[in-house]
């Protein structure tokens, strides 16, 4: 194993400690695809912001901004210049000092350089990949490894469930030559060097000629930060009209790369869920799915004839989880229900942004409702204003939502009815809130429901 170098650093570390960052960095993989086929000739250069608590960042190349605002994990993509040395030089991004790394780089033609930002911000240092356009044979692809997690030990990159060892040994800012492999999808895992324990999951995937370059990031020590949300608006475990009873099923899919640790927090519907109950932490391997069935009585303990209305939260520390749910009736007949897809905070509608939700029907057949999911732990007051078809408005209304409180109004055109066609605006003025809102239309006889999201 070697740092891939030859190349002269003119310069190297400034510290930043009075610019703000993101310091909760989990261990986590970013595959980047290398793409010899795209080398016309020259020489190509790539930057990855692999510094755990560095900020976002601008690359100058020769006096010339190239790549702006980089966030960390995000490769560039590559950029072809002829054959020569080039002055390189990182800043923060929209600075044009402090020079966090500056490399003098000599290039040469059909080579493609990756410049990877190593090492937490103080400790900064650029450590250079190299490859020399040369593909895989037909049916095969290529796959090398870079250790940059700074504090994470030697690993070793075996096949998952007690598989091969495919790299052995690779210490930090330490890489792995390419290693042929047939094309498919490799469930991989980053052992302690020498031994069976995994500190990190990982999904490959290879295509026919296609070459990789993986690479280990972030921090050890903020393994089992939890910090980021997802929601799902509506969740029940309850007694509807005449004999249905409704479940909530949700699926959550880890879209990353990584193992994801979550938990589930149940939000009571008409309540402050400011210390919310909690599921245990659980995992969920790169790519696959974890199903929750009926996850209020399975996770939550809720009986049978409580009647069990609110929303749930995942909170997880990753960033890549999908959600999605559905709320049916269990019959004889078979099942009925309202599908709705899981939320990141990203998704929530913040502070002074108006969203309408349509389709309001109230007449003998059908009732509407709508719900309201209060997406942070500080309270705050959502506005809403109601139209019938014709855009008259029938009146303004506000709600307040305690932390995490989400509230469901029913038969909201009900003393407007006959109504088809009604619509709700809603927005919040709260500084940094954010929120969920949905509509709900119910058929009168079966209580089927059907969802309508916000646009």
């Amino acid at each position: 194993m070697s740092r891939l170098s030859g190349i002269c650093f003119a310069a190297l570390i400034v510290v930043l400690a009075s610019l703000p960052v993101d310091a909760a960095a989990p261990l986590n993989a970013v595959a980047l695809a290398d793409s010899p086929e795209g080398n016309m000739g020259g020489a190509r250069v790539r930057v990855l912001h692999a510094s755990p608590d560095a900020p976002s960042v601008d690359v100058w190349v020769d006096g010339a901004k190239v790549f702006s605002d980089v966030e960390f994990e995000e490769a560039t993509s590559f950029v072809e210049v002829p054959a020569g040395t080039y002055n390189v030089q990182v800043v923060p991004a929209g600075l044009t000092e402090p020079v966090v790394i500056e490399a003098d780089l000599e290039l040469m033609a059909a080579t493609d350089y990756t410049v990877v930002a190593t090492d937490v911000l103080a400790e900064i240092t650029p450590v250079i990949l190299t490859a020399d356009g040369s593909t895989p044979a037909p049916g095969n692809g290529w796959v090398r490894f870079l250790h940059a997690s700074p504090d994470a030990p030697a690993v070793d990159i075996a096949v998952a469930d007690g598989g091969p060892v495919l790299f052995g040994n690779v210490a930090f800012q330490d890489s792995a030559s390419y290693l042929p492999v047939p094309a498919g999808t490799y469930d991989l895992e980053a052992r302690l060097a020498g031994t069976s324990t995994v500190v990190l999951g990982l999904r490959a995937t290879v295509a026919d000629g296609g070459v990789v370059t993986a690479v280990a990031t972030g921090l050890a020590a903020d393994i089992g930060v939890l910090e980021n949300f997802y929601f799902v608006p509506a969740a029940a475990r309850a007694d509807g009209v005449g004999d249905s009873f409704f479940v909530t099923d949700v699926d959550v899919n880890n879209a990353g790369l990584a193992t994801a640790s979550y938990q589930v927090l149940w939000l009571p519907r008409d309540t402050d869920n400011s210390s919310p109950t909690a599921s245990a932490v659980v995992n969920v391997a790169s790519g696959r799915t974890a199903r929750w069935e009926d996850v209020l009585g399975t996770v939550f303990g809720v009986p049978d004839g409580t009647d069990a209305l609110g929303a749930l939260a995942f909170v997880s520390d990753r960033k890549d989880l999908k959600l999605f749910s559905r709320t049916f009736n269990r019959s004889q007949e078979g099942t009925f229900g309202q599908a709705m897809p899981g939320l990141a905070s990203a998704d929530l509608i913040p502070a002074n942004t108006t969203k309408r939700i349509l389709f309001f029907t109230e007449n003998a057949d059908y009732r509407s409702n709508i719900g309201i999911l209060n997406g942070t732990g500080s309270p705050m007051t959502v506005k809403w204003q109601r139209f019938t078809a014709d855009g008259t408005m029938v009146d303004e209304s506000a709600a307040d939502l305690p932390a995490w409180g989400n509230v469901q109004l029913n038969q909201v055109f009900g003393g407007e009815a006959p109504v088809a066609g009604g619509y709700i605006d809603v927005w919040t003025e709260a500084e940094g809130a954010a929120f969920a809102a949905y509509g709900s239309v119910l058929d009168e006889t079966t209580s089927d429901p059907t969802t309508v999201l916000p646009q």
